[in-house]
């Protein structure tokens, strides 16, 4: 898809499931990695307690910079262009304002369309999605549980993961 080109990580869905024993787990984490095709660094499991578990939820520290970079500089020149379009309908409408000034017009337009393309780079950055599944496993480890965190690096992984963690019976959530 045309939307992938804004991220720089290599896996952009997150799945996180629990698991009351780390018996169901380890069967769990087996039948992953041979039915999903998943890779030992795709599944990264956070044990009960446990509070420093940032890098196995986003491990992709250089994919999180090149995604900021990505969808800022994409995104920004999408409002620039967006922003000259819009400005361009109304001038070619006849609209008195922008008729009468279109140097400062188009400028303003430009200005606001950046700005507007640049906070919706922040925002796919900021992957507001991601909090649902790092709230899951948090309060998994709080209260004495196992989680899998799942990086699927396709969509047949993905599909083929969240197959395998119905069929176990695990309650998995998921990122967009």
């Amino acid at each position: 898809m045309a939307w992938q080109a804004l991220f720089g990580e290599k896996s952009t869905t997150k799945l996180a499931a629990v698991f009351d024993t780390e018996e169901q787990m380890n069967g769990v984490m087996a039948a992953l990695s041979a039915g999903a095709q998943l890779l030992p660094a795709q599944i990264r499991v956070v044990r009960p307690g446990e509070h420093d578990f940032g890098r196995k939820l986003e491990p992709e520290g250089r994919g999180i910079v090149r995604t900021a970079v990505r969808a800022h500089i994409i995104l920004g020149l999408a409002g620039l262009v967006i922003g000259f379009l819009v400005w361009l309908m109304f001038f070619l409408s006849g609209v008195g304002a922008i008729v009468s000034s279109p140097a400062l017009s188009v400028g303003a337009f430009l200005f606001f369309g950046v700005i507007a393309g640049l906070l919706l780079g922040g925002l796919v950055t900021a992957r507001p999605d991601h909090m649902l599944v790092i709230q899951h496993v948090r309060t998994a480890a709080e209260q004495g549980n196992w989680s899998l965190v799942i990086h699927p690096m396709t969509p047949q992984q993905c599909d083929a993961a969240l197959r395998i963690l119905e069929e176990a019976g695990a309650q998995a959530v998921r990122s967009i």
